[in-house]
C-alpha cells in the first residue's frame, strides 16, 4: 500500500448548493500536502468528510486502502487541529490533550505517560496543569497539536492552524509542523488559503475553486506552469495578459512579443510573475502606479498600456515616474480557460 487518501466521485451540496465537486483526488503515504483556496472554496468541508465528521452525498473515501465511510471519526486513524482550535476552557491543558483518549489507551498510567510525552515534544509540558484560556496563542496552538498528535494518527488533518497568530509565531508553528510530520512519518493534509503557508510546508500543493480541484503539483511545478489565470493569479500574484498569438509560436502583448511553449491560434493568455519583468532595460515603456516595500526587493505596480503588471524594483520608486522595462526571455505556456 503507498496511497494514505484515495478520493473517488466526491459531491457535497448544502441546501441544493453544490458546494464540494472532486473527481480524484490521491495522497501517497508520508506526503505533506496543501489544499489552498479562497474562503468558500470548500475546503473545510473536504477535511470534515475525511475526518468523517460530513458524509458526502455521492464518492468513495478509502483511508490506507480501506473503505472510511462506514467507519466513525475515532476509527480511521486521523487528528484534526479545528482552526477554532476546539479547546475546552473548563478541562487542564491535560484534560484536553487526554479528552477521548480513553478509546485508544485505556490503561490511566499509559494514557497519562503519552500526554506527558507529546506535551513534552511541543515544549508544553510546564503548562499541563494550566487552563488552555491562560495560555498565549502559540501555546494553545501547540495544545491543539498536542491532542492531536497523541492518537498518533496516521493522517494529520489541519484546518487553517495558523491563522490567528502573529508574523513571526506563525513561522515558528509552521517550521514545528512540518518537523513533526517528518519525525512521525505521517501523511498530513493542511487547509489554508495563505500560498505563503503552501509553499514552504507543502510537498504537493492543491488548488480549489467553486468546490473543484482546478491545479494538483509540487510548489515549483505551479509556480512556473500554474496551468490557469486563476492558479496563477492565487499563487503569484502574476500578470494575466491577453494577445494574439502568431504563426511564428509568439504572441503579442503590452509587454511586447513572448514565445509560447507551443504554438497557438487566437487570443491567448499568458501568466508573467513580478520576479521575471526587468525593469531599466528594453524599450516597453510603463508608468509607476505605487511602490511598496514588505521586505526585500520592492514591489512596484506599474501601467502598460492597458494592463497593470508588477515588477521587482532595488530601490523605491515614486508615483507617477517612467519607467523602461523588458519581457521575460523563457517562453510562456498558454493559460487554460474557465480554471
Amino acid at each position: 500500500m503507498t496511497t494514505a487518501v484515495e478520493l473517488r466521485g466526491i459531491r457535497k451540496a448544502y441546501g441544493g448548493r453544490l458546494v464540494l465537486e472532486v473527481e480524484a483526488l490521491s495522497l501517497p503515504l508520508g506526503q505533506f500536502f496543501a489544499l489552498v483556496g479562497p474562503s468558500g472554496s470548500g475546503k473545510t468541508t473536504l477535511l470534515r468528510i475525511l475526518a468523517g465528521l460530513t458524509r458526502p452525498d455521492a464518492g468513495t473515501v478509502a483511508l490506507f486502502g480501506r473503505d472510511a465511510l462506514p467507519l466513525p471519526p475515532h476509527a480511521r486513524g486521523v487528528g484534526v487541529v479545528f482552526q477554532g482550535l476546539a479547546l475546552w476552557p473548563h478541562l487542564s491543558v491535560r484534560g484536553n490533550i487526554a479528552l477521548g483518549l480513553d478509546r485508544t489507551v485505556p490503561d490511566p498510567a499509559a494514557r497519562r505517560a503519552r500526554v506527558d510525552e507529546v506535551a513534552h515534544e511541543l515544549g508544553i509540558g510546564r503548562f499541563l496543569d494550566v487552563r488552555p484560556m491562560l495560555l498565549s496563542g502559540g501555546e494553545r496552538q501547540r495544545v491543539a497539536l498536542a491532542r492531536a498528535l497523541a492518537r498518533r494518527p496516521r493522517l494529520l488533518l489541519l484546518d487553517e492552524p495558523f491563522s490567528d497568530l502573529d508574523a513571526r509565531l506563525r513561522r515558528e508553528t509552521a517550521r514545528l509542523v512540518r518537523r513533526l510530520h517528518d519525525a512521525h512519518g505521517m501523511t498530513t493534509l493542511l487547509i489554508t488559503h495563505d500560498r505563503t503557508d503552501a509553499h514552504l510546508l507543502g510537498d504537493r500543493i492543491g488548488v480549489l475553486r467553486d468546490g473543484r480541484l482546478v491545479a494538483c503539483d509540487a510548489p515549483d511545478r505551479l509556480h512556473l506552469e500554474p496551468g490557469s489565470a486563476f492558479t496563477a493569479e492565487f499563487l503569484t500574484d502574476a500578470a494575466i495578459l491577453e494577445g494574439e498569438a502568431r504563426d511564428d509560436g509568439t504572441v503579442d502583448t503590452v509587454l511586447g512579443r513572448l514565445r509560447l511553449v507551443t504554438p497557438a491560434r487566437g487570443r491567448v493568455r499568458v501568466a508573467v510573475r513580478p520576479d521575471e519583468v526587468r525593469l531599466g532595460a528594453g524599450t516597453v515603456r510603463g508608468t509607476v502606479i505605487a511602490c511598496e516595500f514588505a521586505g526585500g526587493p520592492w514591489r512596484c505596480r506599474l501601467r502598460v498600456g492597458d494592463e497593470e503588471v508588477a515588477a521587482l524594483s532595488r530601490e523605491p520608486l515614486r508615483a507617477g515616474d517612467p519607467v523602461s522595462l523588458a519581457p521575460p526571455d523563457a517562453p510562456r505556456t498558454a493559460l487554460r480557460e474557465g480554471a
